[in-house]
């Protein structure tokens, strides 16, 4: 197969990609969730007309007042959630609370300290604006009216707005199960950091299945692991098939390349998936493969760190934000170099980087090269894009793409 470019790789892994299943989860459980269909208020808010202070809620102007001043006086007292029936009539006034429920015939609050207070009433010398101080029913919120559309990724936000119209549960998409393996006969599982663990001199330690699963989890989904996978066919090819059952998406780093032990494109189509591509026109990252088997996916991303994780940014997260009910790419953006690019390069090449806002600007410095490469994400929160050419100098504007919040 040709070399496909990051843009035509991500087109043929979202073709035909549909948001999963609907499931309805609790408010405490909907942070981060994305809502699959659009809310709409079951009534209004405030429910009630209520004081916005402590004050005083006035019925209307007493006939006989002389327009200079204002007294009312005193039939009772309503607190933040009770029920105390009061109507005002002319030229009385109820104390009222923050919060409290505004009592029949008020037609204006004034706040404790714009009143002067006497034995059984009060004196207004300033009488309020319509409508300050006090919050008609419905102002914020009408009944039925949508209060969050479809494809609304929740936080806390939302649901305060949700808890506060009563909502205890919502509908949102299903996470995406990410079946999750990395390959080769050289990798074992961490030892606890003990020296004597480094003596083993044909043997590394897998750190792609954590990376990525930390990823994967950032990014909406849910990790199945599958493990380390030996190089060898008939054992790959038996995991991408369990993959397939349990997930719904297979994920594998490792034996993308074109060696003799390297068995993910035939471990792809001995599990039933017809091939998307087996190679990329970028660095790093080159070796990549994709298959698709029914309505599943199968990624198969290079076994070096750095290069993996490139990859999992520009073509997974995609694939999860699709399958999550979002659409899109990583946001990307011009910013200038803080610090000049190392070396030309002779093909479209991703460099870890780390933005910076100063003085209302972003800024971009490319991160260290580490020839093993397991240093080259540390501190970063963005990748730069560089197409082929000459090494940009520092202050040139370079194509950045996010990948985490600036600091």
């Amino acid at each position: 197969m040709a070399p496909l470019s990051v843009e035509e790789a991500r087109a043929a892994l979202l073709a035909g990609l549909r948001p999963l299943g609907r499931i309805k989860v609790r408010l405490e459980e909907a942070n981060g969730r994305v809502l699959a269909e659009a809310v709409r208020a079951p009534g209004p808010y405030p429910p009630f007309s209520r004081s916005l202070v402590d004050g005083y809620a006035l019925g209307p102007h007493d006939a006989n007042s002389d327009g200079s001043s204002f007294i009312y006086r005193l039939v009772g007292t309503v607190t933040a959630g009770s029920t105390t029936a009061i109507a005002l009539k002319e030229g009385t006034a109820a104390a009222v609370f923050t919060g409290a429920r505004l009592p029949e015939g008020t037609v204006a609050v004034v706040p404790v300290e714009a009143v002067k207070e006497r034995q059984g009433e009060i004196v207004v010398l300033d009488f309020p604006a319509s409508g300050r101080y006090l919050e008609q029913s419905g102002e914020e919120v009408k009944p039925g009216e949508e209060i969050l559309a479809a494809g609304t990724v929740i936080g806390p936000g939302e649901i305060s707005l949700l808890a506060a119209l009563g909502f205890r549960e919502i509908t949102v998409y299903r996470r995406p199960r990410v079946a999750l393996a990395t390959t080769g006969n050289e990798l074992r599982e961490p030892g606890n950091g003990r020296v004597a663990d480094f003596f083993d001199q044909a043997a590394i330690y897998g750190s792609n299945l954590y990376a990525l699963a930390a990823a994967v989890e950032a990014y909406g989904g849910q990790v199945i692991c599958l493990g380390i996978l030996k190089d060898v066919l008939k054992e790959q090819v038996a995991a991408c098939r369990r993959g397939l059952e349990e997930g719904d998406l297979l994920l594998i780093t490792g034996g993308a390349g074109g060696s003799a032990f390297d068995f993910t494109s035939a471990a792809f189509s001995g599990a039933g998936g017809e091939l998307l591509f087996t190679e990329l026109a970028v660095r790093p990252g080159k070796r990549a493969v994709a298959a698709r088997a029914g309505n599943k996916l199968m990624i198969g991303l290079p076994g070096t760190p750095p290069a993996a994780q490139v990859l999992f940014y520009l073509l997974v997260v995609p694939v999860l934000k699709a399958m999550g009910g979002r659409q899109g790419a990583l946001s990307a953006f011009l910013a200038p170099l803080k610090k000049a690019v190392d070396r030309p390069r002779a093909e479209r090449t991703f460099y870890w980087a780390r933005v910076e806002c100063r003085g209302g600007r972003f800024e971009v410095t490319p991160l260290p090269r580490y020839p093993g490469g397991i240093r080259a994400a540390v501190g970063a929160n963005a990748l730069i894009d560089l197409p082929p050419g000459a090494a940009p100098k520092e202050g040139e504007e370079v194509t950045v793409i996010m990948i985490s919040d600036i600091e």
